[in-house]
């Protein structure tokens, strides 16, 4: 049931989820055409945008059926959930770069990361076999090719991966214990000086003779250095000290999402990198 929640009148009483429900459902009513460049903190080329909306719209209808975000937040999947994870994509990784994206749920990070860099290769994996079908879903609808999941707990998860990313999954610890069991050595050969970008519009059939765990290394104010970048919010002292009581040789860098500061959603959310601090 779909309710007009403009006009009822003080007399007539509504559950809040039907509330929330017809609230929603007039947003994408009325503002399914706003482009996502609109909050992006990164630039888009014309198809990404679209790829971008068309992923917020398939969220919103899968999500009726699957708890993949909350519900209260469906009508500002653009603003809160897409834009917030493209703040990662304000730095780029090398051409060639494997991403594994912890606990991703509907596909956050990793669908929007694919979709911004589409030479790197993303693996999402979560333990909630509905969310990972959901991405296989988007993934082909969408036509994305450089994104796929994995069924399973992270503990278990095995490959080769550059970076670690994630939104919200797991104490910095966790996330960390899990990054180094898959993590490719950060001495890797540079083979190539290309780079993936946000307006990139690269072939996804480029190829190159380089190892298959090869990629491309640049300069760390543009580009992020191998590790974990995940998206966190609150007070995360007690977080990094964790961390570096088991894990003795990292360095952690929290940055606030300046690009974003103008939403007060945002005041209290940061970008966390860690990596090993190399030795001389």
């Amino acid at each position: 049931m779909v309710l007009d929640v403009w006009s009822v009148s003080r007399e007539t009483h509504f559950s809040s989820q039907q509330i929330v429900h017809a609230s929603n459902c007039y947003y994408w009513l009325t503002k399914s055409h706003m482009s996502a460049k609109s909050f992006s903190p990164v630039d888009l080329t014309e198809e990404q945008d679209r790829l971008l909306r068309e992923y917020a719209r398939m969220l919103f209808e899968v999500n009726k059926q699957f708890n993949l975000i909350s519900r209260e937040d469906t009508h500002q999947i653009l603003e809160r959930h897409i834009a917030h994870c493209l703040t990662i994509a304000e730095k780029k990784v090398g051409k060639g770069s494997k991403i594994v994206d912890w606990g991703s749920g509907g596909g956050l990070p990793a669908i929007p990361l694919a979709i911004v860099w589409p030479d790197a290769h993303v693996l999402a994996v979560d333990s909630n076999g509905k969310k990972t079908r959901s991405i296989e879903l988007f993934c082909r609808r969408l036509g994305i090719k450089n994104c796929e999941s994995w069924h399973g707990r992270a503990e278990d998860a095995t490959g080769s991966f550059q970076y670690s990313v994630s939104r919200a999954t797991a104490p910095l610890v966790n996330l960390w214990d899990w990054h180094q069991r898959v993590a490719i050595s950060a001495m890797t050969t540079v083979t190539e000086t290309a780079i993936i970008n946000s307006d990139s519009d690269a072939s996804a059939n480029t190829t190159t003779n380089a190892d298959a765990n090869t990629v491309a290394l640049e300069p760390a104010e543009t580009h992020w250095s191998q590790g974990l970048i995940c998206l966190k919010g609150g007070d995360l002292r007690e977080e990094v000290q964790a961390m570096n009581t088991k894990f003795t040789d990292l360095q952690t860098i929290i940055e606030p999402l300046s690009s974003l500061e103008k939403d007060p959603f945002f005041r209290l959310k940061y970008l966390v990198h860690v990596n090993k601090i190399q030795s001389s």
